[in-house]
């Protein structure tokens, strides 16, 4: 008989998205040509900014420890960023860097979710915030709109109980690409602050938006903002996934030191590499950033074009990210299922909605190359002529 696990680890689900990532390597390895349409990274090299100051860091041969909550020059930098896009001023004991923007919300969720506290969010949302939340000892709350892939303000602001600590948003959102509107954000931020929850912007593809749109600023409808917490990062924006380096900021130093000490007592500090290739990246030529939206902009257009030749299928146009969520439960209800017939039939990777919080739904990236997409979602289509509908 072997030695038991916790109820913690018996409680909390493998990452979908990290599992089919695993699967789709395994199929490439062993020869097929899978084509993968689940990726959350993009194809976009890094800046060559970062390239050339992880040359010369490494170059130098002194790679030692940095601070725990970062170094002061990559906490400037993220502060300068802060303050350009969102238009306040923060101060360096108001930011913490981490490995990811994910540890930076899973450090949040330490230091301020109590057992039994509830965290209310949109549905569909990432797959990770439910199983975070409850890795803390946290209940998550997600919240279905009536209406299409959007949730009202008045959704969710009637989802919050005695019992709601947190309120999380990501605009625009994995896996949907939907955009809160301005008097949405308006509405949460004010009720937000009035009732004293936090309110934490996920806000790691907050510029990667398309048609001229640009995100609200959560910071223009906030006051003293104590209760807002900005969660942002460089693996999107700048395609650098592999540098793992996140961020969180808030008026709330309090908060920010708690943060702190969740991850000096687990992950000690970053690496000095990544630290500084992530200030490279964030003090260099953001060109790139234009450019990257403008490819992902072509690659959302090309994907929505081979869709829409796919009869019965449902999508709503992505307004920012690099992912679409298609409506496929016309060809069965169980979006596990298909996804599975479809990596097994067609070779091709897509994430089941069911991680998501909708199902019937299929997440499509639309962040590889287009020849990709062009042959994904063909090979797609081919597969599901000659597929029985469940009815």
């Amino acid at each position: 008989m072997s030695v038991s696990l916790s109820k913690l680890a018996g409680s909390v689900g493998d990452s979908p998205t990290l599992k089919l990532n695993a699967t789709a390597r395994a199929l490439k390895a062993a020869g097929q040509p899978v084509i993968h349409l689940g990726g959350g990274e993009p194809t976009f090299p890094a800046p060559q900014a970062a390239v050339e100051a992880i040359i010369k860091k490494a170059q130098s041969r002194q790679i030692k420890y940095v601070p725990s909550s970062g170094t002061p020059t990559l906490k400037q930098a993220i502060l300068s960023y802060t303050e350009k896009n969102y238009g306040r001023r923060y101060e360096l004991n108001q930011v913490i860097v981490s490995a990811g923007a994910k540890q930076a919300l899973f450090n949040f969720l330490l230091a301020a979710i109590d057992a039994g506290d509830e965290v209310v969010f949109p549905s569909p949302y990432w797959v990770s915030y439910p199983e975070m939340i409850k890795l803390v000892g946290g209940t998550p709350v997600p919240v279905k709109g009536a209406q299409g892939l959007g949730v009202t303000a008045e959704e969710l602001i009637a989802a919050v109980t005695p019992k709601t600590k947190a309120i999380l948003l990501n605009s625009p959102c994995n896996p949907s690409g939907q955009i809160y509107n301005a008097d949405f954000i308006k509405q949460v931020v004010e009720f937000a602050e009035e009732k004293n929850i936090f309110l934490v912007m996920d806000d790691i593809y907050h510029q990667l938006v398309f048609d001229g749109q640009k995100t609200p600023n959560p910071c223009s409808y906030a006051k003293e903002a104590k209760n807002l917490v900005l969660i942002n990062g460089v693996s999107k924006l700048y395609g650098m996934t592999g540098i793992r380096i996140g961020w969180a900021v808030s008026a709330h130093t309090d908060l920010i030191a708690a943060m702190g000490r969740m991850q000096a007592q687990s992950t000690s500090c970053n690496s000095d590499l990544s630290e500084t290739a992530a200030a490279a990246a964030l003090q260099g030529d953001q060109t790139c950033v234009s450019e990257l939206c403008k490819q992902l902009e072509e690659n959302r257009n090309v994907l929505l074009s081979e869709l829409l030749q796919i009869p019965h299928v449902k999508v709503e146009k992505p307004q920012g990210t690099f992912y679409s969520f298609a409506d496929f439960s016309y060809y069965n209800p169980s979006s596990q299922e298909l996804s599975k017939f479809l990596l097994e039939k067609a070779l091709v990777a897509v994430v089941p909605g069911k991680a998501f919080g909708l199902e019937g739904y299929l997440r499509i990236s639309f962040c590889a190359d287009k020849a990709s997409i062009i042959e994904g979602v063909r090979r797609i289509r081919r597969a599901l002529e000659n597929y029985c509908p469940h009815k």
